[in-house]
């Protein structure tokens, strides 16, 4: 995985909305799936929002916590 940059994305959530993280790391708009991952054994990331928030997503496929930020881009 070569990532898409090297800063997490900083994502602002409404709470009931759901998004689908990319996790092939082949994604044209990461962080976000778009399907580039069939024929592969990877799947979406789903998760569904409670709260109305801003999330720091990776960005740089290194996170070990993906699709959330942990500081991997800064080592």
């Amino acid at each position: 995985m070569s990532g898409w940059q090297n800063e997490p994305f900083v994502i602002e959530v409404k709470e009931g909305q759901t998004k689908f993280f990319c996790m092939c790391g082949l994604s044209k708009n990461g962080p976000f799936c778009d399907g580039s991952h069939s024929g592969t054994e990877f799947e979406p990331m789903k998760v569904k929002f409670d709260k109305d928030k801003k999330i720091w997503a990776c960005g740089c496929q290194k996170s070990a916590k993906r699709p959330y930020c942990d500081g991997s881009h800064s080592k």
